[in-house]
């Protein structure tokens, strides 16, 4: 479990941590707000294509192996971000880190599902979800002090030498896949849909144009309205395959359908809050990189906290009911912020994102455990798939929604909006966790 986490801490833990070096990208290049966004926006949508791509290559050639490179790719792409002598090439750092970190993504969750019994897999995930939630929580504060000791460049190094540990610590231990087919498991290599897949990229290409927000009109326009006929033509194409990249079926069961939409609304809220916060410490409050780092920990070292108990309590009363009195804070903390960001300390910024997190950490887990409870161990690496596009789209979209609303410059009337808009979609997010299964007899 420590080896997978150590691999899969890397995806959350730069992201945070960018958050924090944000205005010192944009001071180094010399680029706006919403073009400094797109390091984010770029990175998560291009896990959200990956991601199908990278559960498909997991069933197929099996997900320790799939780790193992997803690591290896993502510790080489951090030294290209350290060395990027222009933001273009800081670009396409981003986006060969996400590709790396899609094949993470997919295969740790399917090695940590094999690891468990069904009857503690929601304490597995919440464990997971701890370890990995420390890392995110963590990116903020050690960020900052990397930022303000030396700069931004030196944040991309850590990378490495954890990279080092995970390959090593899952690299010299048996396959957990080996031990869930003495289990009675079936696990049988799954071929991949390359037609499927090909499609599903097209259309989240399609998708991640339209949330652009007009920077290139008739591109955007075209993106747009081709969305919905792709789409058409991909479920028609998986529903006549034996074996499809993502199985529209899926979507059929609501615990797995409310799973997506709660884990997409939750992403959202977190992205969104990551491009904001920073923007108001720095830009409006003057405040430093390392009071950012501070401000930012309690949404992420709450969420890390909360999350073996939402787990462990899912086994016992089912995954619905720590989701939903998680989100219910998420609501409440949103919508203080909503009122009082813009004139707030750090400290009750801190402490209102804290609630955030809490709520987040405690909803997280059960949401997990449901999505792959849902199918049997030989399609795990779709559903994985299925779920993190479902996150990373949220990221994007959270993302894209916080560099639309500040637009070209940071204002207080914009935070404000931004937190407004961010209590709504929290409010969706209550409503997709009550989708989610009840206690089981």
């Amino acid at each position: 479990m420590v080896g997978v986490a150590s691999g899969a801490i890397l995806v959350p833990l730069n992201s945070t941590m960018l958050a924090v070096a944000l205005p010192s990208v944009m001071t180094a290049f010399a680029v706006a707000p919403d073009a400094a966004a797109t390091l984010v926006t770029v990175y998560l949508g291009a896990v959200a294509i990956a991601v199908p791509i990278s559960g498909s290559i997991g069933d197929r050639f099996g997900h320790r192996r799939t780790f193992l490179v997803g690591v290896a790719g993502f510790g080489l792409a951090s030294l290209v971000a350290a060395t990027a002598p222009l933001f273009s090439l800081l670009v396409l750092a981003r986006v060969l880190q996400a590709a790396s970190g899609a094949l993470v993504s997919t295969s740790s969750v399917a090695l940590v599902r094999a690891l468990a019994p069904a009857d503690r897999r929601g304490a597995a995930f919440g464990l997971f979800d701890m370890l990995v939630s420390t890392s995110a929580a963590l990116g903020p504060l050690v960020g900052g002090l990397i930022v303000g000791a030396f700069d931004w460049r030196a944040m991309f190094l850590l990378a490495a030498p954890i990279a080092v540990v995970a390959v090593l610590a899952v690299g010299l231990r048996p396959d957990p896949m080996s031990e869930a087919a003495d289990r009675g498991e079936r696990i049988a290599p799954r071929p991949i849909d390359a037609p499927g897949l090909a499609l599903l990229a097209l259309l989240l290409g399609a998708i991640l144009l339209a949330l652009r927000a007009g920077r290139d009109g008739p591109i955007d326009a075209l993106a747009a309205a081709a969305v919905p006929i792709i789409l058409v033509g991909f479920v028609r194409l998986e529903l006549r395959v034996a074996q499809p990249a993502v199985d529209p079926r899926l979507f059929a069961s609501m615990p797995f359908a409310a799973a997506v939409a709660g884990v997409l609304t939750a992403t959202v809220i977190l992205h969104a809050t990551l491009v904001l916060v920073p923007l108001l410490v720095e830009v409006l409050q003057h405040g430093s990189p390392e009071t950012t780092g501070i401000v930012l920990l309690g949404i992420s070292a709450l969420g890390a906290l909360a999350a073996p108990f939402g787990g462990r309590v899912s086994d016992r009363a089912g995954r619905r009911l720590p989701a939903l009195v998680g989100t219910v804070a998420c609501v409440a903390g949103l919508a203080v912020l909503w009122q009082v960001s813009t004139t707030a300390s750090a400290v009750v910024l801190g402490v209102l994102l804290a609630i955030v997190g809490a709520g987040m950490g405690l909803a997280g887990s059960p949401r997990q455990a449901a999505a792959l409870e849902t199918v049997g161990a030989d399609r795990v690496g779709m559903a994985a798939g299925t779920y993190y596009t479902g996150r990373y789209l949220g990221g994007v979209l959270g993302a894209s929604l916080a560099g639309a609303v500040l637009g070209g410059a940071v204002t207080a009337a914009g935070v404000g909006l931004g937190f407004g808009i961010l209590t709504l979609v929290a409010v969706g997010m209550l409503v997709a966790s009550a989708g989610l299964p009840g206690r089981r007899s």
